[in-house]
This record gives C-alpha cells, structure tokens and sequence, in this order.
C-alpha cells in the first residue's frame, strides 16, 4: 500500500475587495500572503511536489512556496532511518501549474461585485447557491464542466506521483517483511494550491457525497484554510480516499 498525502491550500485574501472571483486574475493582497504564510508554516517542511492553478493568487504564492520548501523522496514515518534518507535525497523544488485547477468561470458574474449582484439578480444568484447543478451564471462554467476538469486534474496529478513514489521506492531499500505486513506505509506529501470550489469538490468526493449542496452553500472554508486528504492505493491500483480531519495538524 502507498499513500498520497494531498495539502488544498485555498489562497489567501485578494486586492478588490468583496467581488466574486471565478476566471477574474487578481493579486493577493499582503494579508493575503500573510494568511497563505502562516497556514503552510504550520505544516511540515519538505514535500514531494507543489501544484497550482494558474490564477495569480495561486501561482504567485505556489512559486514563492517552492523557493521555500524543500523536496525529498517520500518515506514512511515509521522508518527509523528516514531522517538520514531524507538528508542525503533532497532534489530541487519546482511548482507545477493546471489551468484545470481554476477555480469555476462565473461568466457574465465574475469580477462583479457581490452586493450589487445580489441587488440586480438576487433571485437568480439565490437560485444558483441552492443547486448550482440546475442553474448556471449567465455565460459562465457548468458545474458538470468544471468537476470534470478538477477530477481530470487530480488523476494526473496522482497518476504522476504515485509513479514517482514508486521509482523513489525502488531505489531505496526497504525492509520486506515491514512491508508486506502494513507496517509501512511509504506516503509522499503533496501541495495543492487551489480555489475554495476546487477544494469543496474535492472533499465531497472524498466523503463520497459528490453534487451535496451543503459543500458550496453551507461549508464555511476561510480563506487559507489547509485540508489534508489520503489517498491510498493498493499493489492493484485501486485507490480509497480518506478526508483527514483536523486537516491543520500534519504529522
């Protein structure tokens, strides 16, 4: 069994004040760097790999982060020796970017204010909020779209990790009989830096409650929160996602 220890970093507060942002490209504002600052230095130091969506207020602190952070092969806290191991395999750290990752095109809605837009088309942003799977904004994403692409995004970017935790693997050698009797369990840490959609999509999916409205209505995700999922695959390749809560502690 490997693991894939997926990081949703949502970005931090943005300059423009109270607009909607779907495809609308804005900066962080300093708070907002601050908050991503303080909520990534409370987890661990080294990881696998960073990925972002292209949006500025992902990419601009994704790049910065992996200046910061340090790669290393994925191993398993129970192996005694991995301090060593992940000593004398550190490997340079570059973010990598998904336009999938972005967060939904809001059309006709997006960069606008929200008190103005709730004031002109309350009733049909009201009915957006209750099932945003029926109605649509004006010349904007479909929610179908845009969970097809987030769910494209992340099987590459698992796909992608899960065979490099397996060649990291096989350079290292490992105790077999730990192995095979599920004492280790060789994890990779991954950072994925996303939008408050993404990151609600992906915890239904984890909880297997997949088009629940109560994720984009009623799920109060501030921004530069961290939620911590598992992914776990098996010697067949089936995989078992697991949400892991409280997702700001990492060990």
């Amino acid at each position: 069994m490997k693991q894939i220890q997926l990081l949703l970093l949502r970005h931090g507060e943005c300059e423009g004040g109270t607009i909607l942002r779907g495809r609308v490209d804005v900066p962080l504002s300093e708070t907002g760097w601050q908050q991503m600052s303080a909520a990534v230095a409370a987890q661990a130091s080294v990881c696998s790999a960073i990925y972002s969506s292209t949006s500025r207020r992902c990419a601009d602190f994704a790049k910065a982060l992996a200046a910061e952070l340090h790669s290393t092969v994925p191993l398993s806290s129970n192996l005694t020796s991995a301090s060593t191991i992940l000593t004398e395999h550190k490997k340079p750290l570059q973010a990598q970017f998904l336009s999938d990752l972005q967060e939904i095109d809001f059309g006709d809605w997006d960069g606008r204010r929200l008190d103005e837009l709730y004031q002109q088309e309350g009733e049909y942003l009201a009915a957006y909020w209750q099932n945003p799977w029926q109605t649509s904004p004006p010349n904007g994403e479909t929610m179908a779209s845009f969970e097809s692409r987030v769910n494209h995004a992340i099987e590459q970017i698992l796909a992608a990790e899960f065979e490099q935790l397996s060649i990291a693997l096989d350079s290292i050698v490992l105790n077999k009989d730990e192995a095979q009797d599920g004492t280790l369990t060789p994890t990779a840490k991954i950072w994925l830096v996303s939008h408050g959609g993404v990151i609600r999509h992906l915890m239904a999916r984890a909880l297997g409650v997949e088009r629940a409205v109560g994720f984009f209505s009623q799920l109060n995700l501030p921004v530069a929160a961290v939620v911590k999922i598992n992914v776990l695959q098996d010697e067949q390749g089936s995989r078992y996602w697991r949400l892991d809560w409280p997702s700001g502690r990492c060990e």
